[in-house]
């Protein structure tokens, strides 16, 4: 018989853990599990949705208003009844809504995914204090996706996490060719001499896209051939930030040096196109922007956070730098683009890298392997 795991997210907006939730629901073995997706807000239409339905996992969406909806409830209760759920594994908020409900049909166990480093995943105080007491007594198994969220998470809770599992991309979608390159750059007016540093990042404060944008103004003052690619959607939360950064960008005379590609589906051909990948993010977790760009064979240049430092090597498949250092940020970008055969080198090891760790196969297996365990726990609890 095929384990039933639900997987809950808050909606299918582009993200790193929405991606995350729906490649580990695409790639479990269909011969031992049954994987279903819920959101609790309505459908977006994204290509999360398309790769699900794709791979025939069924999607559930719950419809939540904006803000607290206590209709949420009932409305969760009634899908899980009818689906009867050997594991339910939660991603980002959704625990106020998913806890109460699954410990009031004692549907157990629960895995929760911890995609940033802890004291950032819930801002407010009251909700971190209610995750606490679902790790301490509501049967919540907390899941790390690197050393550095598994600290923090240390240092918040108190208590280690189950288990450390980093996240996984499809490799070879990111593997494209030399005239796939050179047909996207025609067909987007970008010249071949052009040195394009690419930005995969959703317009959020925590992305700093404002220091990106100051050490690139420089960067052009001494390289008039470089390009920046921003591909991110704006912040639902801080809709003013994506308007802030393009007034930056005007006011630092780099309208013809920067475009904003918004929210898009073609990841790997950007990434194809592109010569650098660079990421100026205050914090993070384990991104999957990064293995994306690394499996791409680029250079990654990124600020020193979170799970970064585990997934490039310093020096050898990009350069790492400190937070918030402009000027440190300003000289490895001009670095890199005035070396061609620099970024090749890096570019070479970090594709190299991706291929050995980073394939989406090694996540699914880590996550089936710990998604038996629990449940095989469980049943011997329940039938001593």
């Amino acid at each position: 018989m095929r384990l039933k795991v639900v997987e809950v997210i808050p909606a299918f907006t582009i993200g790193g853990a929405e991606w995350m939730a729906s490649m580990l629901a695409s790639n479990l073995p269909r011969d031992r599990f049954e994987p279903y997706v819920i959101s609790l807000y309505e459908a977006k239409g994204s290509p999360m949705e398309s790769l699900l339905n794709q791979a025939c996992v069924p999607i559930i969406y719950l419809n939540k208003r904006p803000g607290f909806d206590g209709r949420v409830y009932f409305r969760l209760a009634m899908v899980l009844r009818a689906l009867k759920p050997d594991l339910v594994h939660t991603h980002q908020t959704v625990g106020r809504y998913v806890y109460p409900v699954c410990w009031s049909l004692r549907v157990s166990p629960i895995v929760h995914t911890i995609h940033s480093v802890a004291h950032k995943e819930l801002r407010s105080a009251f909700w971190r204090r209610f995750q606490m007491l679902a790790y301490r007594y509501g049967r919540v198994h907390p899941v790390a996706i690197a050393e550095e969220v598994s600290q923090t998470f240390k240092a918040v809770y108190g208590r280690t996490p189950l288990a450390q599992i980093p996240n996984g991309i499809p490799v070879e979608r990111f593997c494209l060719s030399a005239q796939d390159r050179v047909h996207w750059r025609a067909e987007n007016t970008i010249s071949p001499e052009s040195c394009v540093f690419v930005c995969v990042a959703g317009l959020r404060p925590e992305k700093n896209h404002s220091l990106l944008i100051d050490s690139f103004a420089r960067v052009v003052a001494s390289c008039p051939q470089a390009l920046l690619l921003l591909v991110g959607a704006p912040d639902r939360e801080h809709p003013e930030l994506a308007h802030a950064i393009g007034r930056q960008v005007e006011q630092s005379g780099l309208g013809n040096y920067v475009r904003f590609l918004g929210a898009r589906s073609d990841i790997p051909e950007i990434l194809n196109a592109s010569d650098v990948f660079v990421l100026s993010s205050c914090y993070e977790g384990n991104p999957l922007s990064v293995m994306e760009a690394m499996a791409a064979g680029l250079p990654v240049v990124a600020t020193a956070v979170g799970g970064v430092p585990e997934l490039v090597e310093d020096t050898q498949s990009g350069i790492l730098v400190p937070p918030g250092d402009a000027s440190a940020l300003t000289e490895v970008m001009l670095r890199l683009c005035n070396d061609p055969c620099l970024r090749l080198s890096m570019g070479e090891h970090a594709r190299r890298t991706a291929r050995e760790r980073f394939d989406v196969s090694a996540m699914a297996k880590a996550y089936e392997k710990l998604y038996t365990d629990l449940i095989s726990y469980r049943l011997s609890r329940n039938s001593s």
